[in-house]
Parts: structure tokens; sequence; C-alpha cells
């Protein structure tokens, strides 16, 4: 019979055996022609990148995600491969030559191929579309439906040139296999696993002490400045951290498990129906699957990784602008003239309404709906301490991480403000539940605002600060210590709040004032045409801020990255995924005779479920729980190492986290119910196995 057609026949035969590796293959050619799309978007790229960054990044991401690419589609067609050999064995011994078997592979290659990049050029051209729709709502650019191409000819071009790429490599492969393999390898090849490794104790007692070390040295950074991230270096004890867990992690599955599951058989619970038959196959797969196991749990943890580190990194900037730029607009008051012109600018301003109120630091917040502005002036005196132990931020430079005023230079000292003007701050930003218990301060207390947690856990309260005053130091006793600023990081740090009768007694003074300007209210959020103006007010002044303007810029600026890297991501899932299905659909089906025999001895079909879910369970619990183990270690090394801590240890700035796992684990839980259903359907379905196609 002519090679296409017995291909043709083998496919429709099998269609239900090869209908994951379509759909997966048919969803990796999704993600990489949207990617290649959006790569190839002049338009779009030219409203999200001015510095060429997000080009570099598409080049960079395009490496790894051809090379992923590469890597999942020869697994899978290995892994096919391998399921194949006994009927390739009998194509050989009715006469078919190695070469004709080989071209018998190409050609099936190619029909699913040539269907997963139908498949995927259709979907990857809508997904692209609603990833520009996405990007371009969320960051409010201005781009017309006749500009996002559906199909870009240039995408398709390169996805089919790398496709047929693919296909190359992988008739390679195949023939590599076939020419080193003779005729009765071949028909026993499909029972073959990977090479048993024997179990050792030392590797086993080494991969336990290994990777408990790699976690205790992550643990050892929450010691802040005493801790060996901070004494040795952050970088070496990083690499050490690194090497430990990812070689125990190695010899922890390699060894130390089938140890551990090989001691619990000398117990009396080993011997029931059910345990007497997983535990010895739990063992067998750990050793035989040993190096597919190992790659899936660091895919895992990598993944797990990515998407924690993606998480958090777009989440707590965001969720920090509420201390870097508490109000929607902020900055320095260099002339009188500025105040008029800002009262101009709102009442002119079509988006708000024409009542506004001036606040001082002296006058009550007045009464307003929810439509109106509040414009608060704040005066800042700035006093200098002759204390022996002062705090952080008495000497901070500038503010940290904060664009535009990265290199401003700022004279070390306390800024003082009053209890009122606090209040009024906070309460015209909404944040009056932040008041509690905090003003009642008598003339010798005051609060401390802190730019961020010390490191080693200890707190100001108490400590006593004499400001150099013309009339002798004042003495200051810290009540308490607050991460609830009201003013930006631009405009003060080291910020000291004091009560009114001494704020009165500094005003008296000669000491150096700055007075800041805060607008509040409904009207201004995401009004970046209000900015805009205020931009032009000030001459673009380094001071000024804004909590909607600087969450626009966060997005603008990450989106695009956060972007491409998801494409990966979504790859990992999908590679990982199916990588899990196929080894478990192909144990459970190596497994059917075996479980024939245990009908027969009296299993029931509820024993045998049992059997057959806890060996799926397995291979898919042990990837995800010990890849969930070590990203949670490197997450908490990236949070407390590489992120400043501006919103101190409250739980909400780990949702983000949360929510990455909580979306992985759904996606293993999808896989695992899809898998466990098909391996009941193998074992208890009463089709026949087809037999391969013989010639004419």
């Amino acid at each position: 019979m002519n090679i296409i057609l017995i291909a043709i026949k083998n496919l429709k035969k099998n269609f239900s055996f090869y209908t994951l590796y379509l759909i997966s293959a048919s969803l990796v050619i999704t993600i990489f022609f949207a990617f290649t799309s959006f790569s190839m978007n002049d338009v779009m790229l030219e409203k999200i990148s001015s510095d060429g960054r997000v080009e570099m990044m598409c080049r960079t991401v395009s490496v790894f995600l051809m090379a992923f690419v590469v890597f999942y589609m020869t697994y899978s067609n290995g892994f096919f491969l391998r399921r194949r050999t006994r009927e390739l064995g009998i194509y050989a011994l009715l006469g078919y030559r190695k070469s004709a078997i080989m071209r018998l592979l190409a050609l099936e290659n190619f029909f699913i191929c040539t269907a997963s990049l139908i498949i995927g050029v259709l979907a990857g051209g809508f997904l692209h579309k609603g990833v520009v729709a996405s990007i371009t709502a969320l960051l409010n650019l201005s781009l017309s439906d006749e500009k996002m191409i559906l199909f870009n000819p240039g995408a398709i071009v390169q996805t089919a040139i790398f496709v047929l790429a693919v296909i190359s490599a992988m008739f390679l492969s195949n023939g590599k296999v076939i020419r080193q393999t003779s005729l009765l390898n071949l028909i026993r090849l499909e029972k073959h696993a990977e090479k048993n490794m024997k179990t050792r104790i030392v590797p086993s007692i080494l991969g336990l002490l290994m990777i408990l070390s790699g976690y205790f040295l992550a643990l050892n950074i929450l010691q802040g400045k005493d801790s060996l991230w901070i004494t040795a270096g952050f970088t070496p004890i990083g690499m050490l951290t690194l090497l430990l867990v990812t070689f125990g992690t190695i010899f922890f599955i390699n060894s130390f498990l089938p140890c551990f599951m090989s001691l619990t058989r000398r117990s009396k619970r080993f011997y029931t129906e059910v345990r007497i038959i997983t535990i010895p196959n739990f063992i067998y797969r750990i050793r035989s699957n040993a190096r597919t196991i190992i790659m899936l749990t660091l895919f895992s943890a990598a993944t797990l990784t990515i998407t924690g580190v993606m998480a958090l990194t777009l989440y707590y900037p965001i969720a920090a602008v509420s201390r870097i730029a508490p109000s929607e607009i902020e900055f320095r008051v260099e002339n009188a003239e500025q105040i008029p012109a800002v009262k101009h600018i709102l009442a002119e301003s079509p988006s708000l309404e024409s009542n506004q109120t001036l606040v001082t630091n002296y006058s009550l917040l007045d009464n307003m709906d929810s439509s109106g502005v509040t414009l608060t002036l704040t005066d800042i005196i700035k006093v200098t301490s002759d204390a022996s132990v002062l705090p952080i931020e008495y000497q901070i430079g500038s503010a940290k991480g904060d664009a535009n005023n990265e290199k401003l230079t700022r004279v070390p000292g306390f800024e003082c403000i009053s209890a009122s003007s606090y209040e009024q701050l906070m309460t015209a930003q909404g944040r009056s539940d932040s008041l509690e218990g905090l003003l009642s301060l008598t003339e010798t207390q005051c609060i401390l605002v802190k730019y961020e947690p010390n490191a080693d856990g200890s707190d100001e309260t108490g400590c006593v600060y004499p400001l150099l005053t013309d009339k002798g130091p004042l003495n200051l006793k810290v009540k308490s210590t607050t991460l609830a600023n009201p003013i930006s990081f631009a405009n003060s740090i080291g910020t000291l709040i004091i009560s009114d009768e001494a704020y009165n007694r500094l005003v008296k003074m000669t000491y150096p004032r700055t007075t800041v300007l805060s607008l509040n209210g409904p009207g201004l959020k995401n009004n970046e045409s209000i900015y805009t103006a205020m931009e032009k007010i000030t001459d673009n002044s380094p001071y000024l801020q804004g909590n909607s303007h600087r969450i626009q810029e966060l997005l603008t600026l990450n989106s695009s990255t956060f972007l491409l890297i998801g494409f990966l991501v979504v790859l990992f899932f999908i590679a990982t995924g199916s990588i899990l299905y196929f080894n478990n659909v192909s144990a459970i089906t190596d497994s059917r005779e075996d479980l024939d025999i245990l009908k027969k001895m009296g299993y029931n079909s509820k024993k045998i479920k049992i059997i057959i879910r806890n060996q799926v369970f397995t291979f898919f619990s042990i990837p995800f729980i010990i890849g969930l183990t070590d990203s949670l270690f490197a997450l908490l090394v990236y949070k407390r190492g590489l992120m400043q801590n501006l919103l101190g240890e409250t739980l909400i700035q780990y949702l983000p986290v949360a929510v990455s796992v909580g979306v992985t684990a759904a996606i293993y839980l999808i896989y695992y119910m899809i898998t466990k259903r098909t391996c009941y359907k193998i074992i208890f379905s009463s089709s026949v196995h087809h037999a391969p196609q013989s010639p004419n």
C-alpha cells in the first residue's frame, strides 16, 4: 500500500491517541505565532517603546521561545516514536525498509504539524489581536482598528519556516533512532524505559542534607543585617543556595524517595490490597523515569518562580505607589503665582466640578461632595538633631527608585509637620482609617514616618531625639512609628509628626521651610490632562508627583516585559502538563496486562481505579510539590533581598504569589483530571487495539 495512505489510515485509527499531541502542538504554535506577530507589529512597538527596550526583549525572548518549542516538539516526537516501535518493527518484518519507515514517520509528523500550524495561525491571530486590544485599553493608547492586522504575512511565513525546520529536526532524530536500532530491538524498544538507577544510601542522605541546607540558607535572609546574605555577600550565597537546592532536588528524587518508600515495606501497613501494588510501582517509576521526573520538577520550580516573580514585580510597585506618591498631584510651591495658576486650571477643566477647597495648616477640612478637589498646603520645617543614634531616614540622600528624583541631594535632618496637617492630608487622601490612635500627642511626643521597616525588626519607639532650636534642644520622644506617609518621598523623608504646640514653637524660629501643595479628589484620578498642565506650571519639576500618573508609568514600562515573559510561562505550562500526560498514559498502557491480572485475582473496579489514581497522582504531585517548595524559597529570597520593603510585613503583599500558585495548581489539576480520565478509559474500555495496516 502507498506510504501516504498508510500514514493517513494510521492517524485516523489512532486519532484519540494523537488528540492531545495535536492540541498541545497547536497551542505551542498559537503562542509562537502570537508572539511573532506582536514582535512584528511596528505600530504597537512604537507606542510602547521609545528606547528600543521592548524590541531587545522580543529578540531575547524569541531565542528562548524557539529553543523551548524545538525541545517540546522533539520530546513529544520521541515519546510517540517509542510508543510506535512495536508497530514499526512489524512493518520491518513485513518487508519495509528503514528508509520507507522513516518516510512514513516523516509524513505523519508533517500531517500533524501542518494541522497544528493551521490551527495555531488561526488561533494565534485572534490571540495577538486580543493582546494588542488589551494593552491598548490598559495603557489608554490611541490605535485604530485598521492598524490591528489579524494575520501578519511576515509572521505567517516565519512561523511556517520554523515549523518546517522543526519537522526536519524530528526527521533527523527519528532517522538516527531507526538506523541505529536492530530489528529485534525495534520490536522490543516500546517496553524499554530509562536506565534503572541503583538506589544508594549515601546519595539519599546527601540529597536530603543538600536540599535542607539550601532551604536553611534561604531562610537565613530573614536574619537581616546579621544574615550570611549580608556578611558573606548576596551573590556567593545566592549561587551556593541555587546549587544546593538544584542538586539536592536531583538527589532527593533520584535516591531519597525510593529509599524512603523501600523502608515502608517493613511496616505492617504496607500489606494492604492497594499499597502492596502502588508502593513497588512507585519505586519502579521513580527509578526508571528519574530523569523525566527531575526535569519536570525543575521545570515546575522555574515556572512557579517566574510566575511568582512576575506577579510580585507587577503588583508590588503599584501597591507601593500609595507611599511613593500618596496624593493624586503634589509639588513644591516655588513661587506665589503657582497656586492661582493651579486654581485656574482646575476651574477651566471640563472634567472637574467648580467646587474646590483650599486647606492650609491652620484650617479645618470642609465637607465636599464626591466630585470636589481638595488643595492642601503643608509647610515642612527642616530641623537637625545631635542624637548619638539617629534613624536611617535622617540621612537618606534621595528617594530610592523614584524615577526623576534619583539624583536629587538631600540635607540630613528631620522634616517636621503638625499633627493637624497630617490629619488633613490623610483625610483628603481617603486614608483617615490610618489615623486611629496616632494623633493624641503631647508637646514632647512625636511620630516617626519610616521609609521602610528596619531590616533587623527593631523599632525607634521610645527613642528620644533632641531637636536643635534657637532656645536649646527640644527633646521629642517617639511615641510610635508608621508607614503611612502623607507626602511623597520626593518631597519629604524622615518626616516627624509633632503636636501643634511644638510645631507652633518651631514656626517662630528661623528654619529652612518647604511648602508642598497636595491635590486630591475623585476628579483627578487618571486625569492626565490636569497632570500635564501641572508639568507646565512647575516646569517639569522632579518634585512633581502623582499617584495615578505614577501607576500609569509603571504599567507602560512593565506591561510589555511581562507580556513577553508570559508567553514563555504559558509554554512551560503546556509542555509540563503534556509531558506528564504522555508519561502517565504510556505507563498505564504498559501496565494494562498487569491490571488485567489483578482483575482476575479479584480486584474490583473501585480498587483498580484507586491504584490508577495513586499512580497518576504520584507522578503529578512530585514535580508540583517539590517544585512549589523550591519556588517559595526562591521567592522569599527575591522578595527580601532584591525588593524594597516599603509596605512592611503585610499579608496583602503576598496575594499575587498566592494567586499565581493557585492558578498553577488549577492548571495541574485540570491536566491531572484529564490524564486520570484517559487512563480509566484505557483500562476499562472494551475497544480493541488496532494493528498496523499491512501492505497490499
